[in-house]
């Protein structure tokens, strides 16, 4: 049986543990403009290097010619152009992001045949997915709320918190106000605000609060309350309000020592090292993550939950935020592939909620990675 083959655009964190989870039954490619990224690899000889840009048209459409599926792992500024090419193209494509330039990608999608997933990652994501899943097995959603977040696996002061993701994506979710659903409409709510304390298992106590996270699941899961907290340890909720208060997060200029400065600029780069996971340095994350989906079924009232706790990869040296992120990314690609997912369209993850069949394959490709959603119904009477 001839393999498939899948192209893998961008080289970084994720991008990497894509292409080596897909060369395991792929002829994979990764096409990435650094050498730097490309060495990251080592010298494997079943996964073929490409030094050059996704902006490259012409690179691009010589790479994808023959690829089954294409995972785009890039960062914003280069993913709409070659997004758009690949869709025209006629190519199957699924990305972990994809949301901030999906305008008009449907109809292209459509129209060349091109079978598409967008911000199929953890959350965006699953999160996405497990929340619009659970509203397919209840006759109406009361209650839908995603809790997520990616920590240190252990206190670590002043802040208790490190990321190895865009330290000024994580500092402006704090600026933004939060998107949620409400009577089936989508509002607004301040970032941080909706506080609460969560308990996980094997993890201990957190607090969560609202974030704009919910991306097209605002638009595209209806209930009486659709909502995304991010999870944090206790106290990082007081900490941040207070900076703010402060004037830490402002973007509007001041004066210091005559020459104009934006706050919000200086705070990302003394933050930088304090928040930033050094695997090296003995840092481990993890993952955490509870969807609860609550509503009627046949007379009873019928509460569904997902439980996950991810750890870092210890034997790959693997951050748990890039297995998390990846690998939904890797398996969703497989599904399109293989024709497990294929109408056409440039869909989001909720849309794929009700479909039995990609459920069944999607979470023991996980599980073959340990990432696990202990999946819990509670029944009760009315």
């Amino acid at each position: 049986m001839t393999m498939k083959k899948a192209l893998v655009l961008g080289c970084g964190l994720i991008g990497k543990t894509v292409a080596i989870d897909l060369a395991k039954d792929f002829e994979v490619t990764v096409m990435d403009p650094f050498e730097k990224a490309l060495a990251s690899l080592g010298d494997r000889n079943d996964i073929k290097k490409i030094q050059k840009s996704a902006d490259d048209a012409a690179a691009l459409a010589e790479a994808a010619k023959d690829a089954d599926v294409i995972c785009g792992l890039l960062p914003s500024h280069l993913e709409e152009a070659s997004q758009k090419q690949i869709l025209e193209m006629g190519k199957n494509y699924v990305s972990p992001s994809g949301y901030l330039h999906s305008s008009g990608m449907d109809e292209i999608a459509k129209k060349s045949g091109s079978v598409a997933v967008f911000d199929m990652g953890i959350a965006p994501g699953m999160s996405n997915y497990l929340v619009a899943r659970g509203g397919t097995m209840v006759d109406e959603l009361d209650f839908g709320c995603i809790y997520v977040g990616g920590i240190p696996d252990k206190l670590d002061p002043p802040f208790n918190y490190r990321t190895v993701f865009c330290l000024e994506d994580t500092m402006n979710e704090y600026c933004w106000p939060a998107r949620y659903v409400k009577d089936n409409k989508i509002t607004e709510t301040p970032a941080l605000s909706g506080l609460e304390e969560i308990d996980i298992p094997g993890v201990g106590r957190l607090e969560a609060f609202f974030t704009d996270g919910l991306r097209s699941a605002s638009e595209n899961v209806k209930g009486k309350f659709v909502a995304e907290k991010t999870m944090r340890w206790p106290g990082y909720v007081d900490t941040i309000n207070i900076l703010k208060a402060a004037g830490c997060f402002s973007k509007e200029p001041v004066v210091v020592d005559g020459k104009d400065v934006i706050p919000f600029n200086v705070t990302t780069e003394l933050f930088r090292p304090l928040w930033t996971l050094r695997p090296e340095k003995g840092d481990r994350d993890l993952t955490v993550m509870r969807v609860v989906a609550k509503g009627p079924k046949d007379g009873k009232y019928v509460t569904n939950t997902w439980d996950l706790v991810d750890k870092f990869d210890e034997e790959q040296m693997l951050h748990s935020m890039a297995r998390t992120t990846g690998y939904p990314c890797a398996a969703t690609a497989r599904a399109i592939a293989y024709g497990i997912i294929s109408e056409p369209g440039f869909h989001a993850p909720e849309s794929l909620a009700a479909d039995d069949k990609f459920y069944s394959y999607l979470m023991p490709q996980l599980a073959e990675h340990g990432i696990v959603f202990k999946h819990s119904v509670l029944v009760e009477e009315i």
